[in-house]
């Protein structure tokens, strides 16, 4: 669903690989048209489990949007168990909830926050694949894009607007 006009939606995502302790992020910015404002797409070195590298995806994102002056936001992600971990403190003894509470922090000083929200894999197939292009990348090397995207990251956000269920 598209955000209000004056709202921007931000859908992330994270892979993990339990044997490797590793993992990546990637978010993707629209507007109210379902135009593409910003990207990004990262490694991690480390990190302790999924539900970590999830709230790093979500604090990369949260950065991104900071440094561009985005302050009126709707978010996405495939994870329920962020949700509940940014939107409660249920999670804040997890090894993640140091993140957790640093996310809290950043909306309440930084964001008008409209919704955060669980979507389906098939609601977050940008975020999702641009996760998965970061395990590809250095880790010291992540990168943040803004309009104009490079062409793979239009053809992602392109495919979700034709058909967001099924990319097609």
């Amino acid at each position: 669903m598209p955000p209000p006009r004056d709202v921007l939606k931000i859908n992330t995502d994270a892979a993990f690989r339990e044997a490797e302790k590793d993992g990546a992020w990637g978010y993707v910015i629209r507007d109210c048209n379902g135009h593409r404002v910003m990207a990004g797409s990262g490694r991690l070195k480390w990190v302790h489990d999924a539900l970590s590298a999830e709230g790093e995806a979500y604090l990369e994102a949260l950065k991104a949007a900071m440094e561009e002056g985005i302050s009126r936001v709707a978010i996405e992600t495939d994870s329920a168990n962020l949700v509940a971990a940014v939107m409660t403190n249920r999670f804040d003894q997890a090894p993640g909830g140091v993140l957790f509470r640093e996310i809290r922090v950043l909306l309440s000083l930084h964001f008008v926050t409209l919704s955060f929200s669980h979507v389906s894999r098939n609601c977050n197939g940008c975020a999702h694949e641009l996760a998965c292009s970061g395990l590809q990348r250095d880790p010291d090397q992540p990168v943040t894009w803004s309009d104009p995207l490079p062409s793979f990251v239009k053809n992602l956000v392109d495919r979700d607007l034709i058909d967001p269920e099924s990319g097609e």
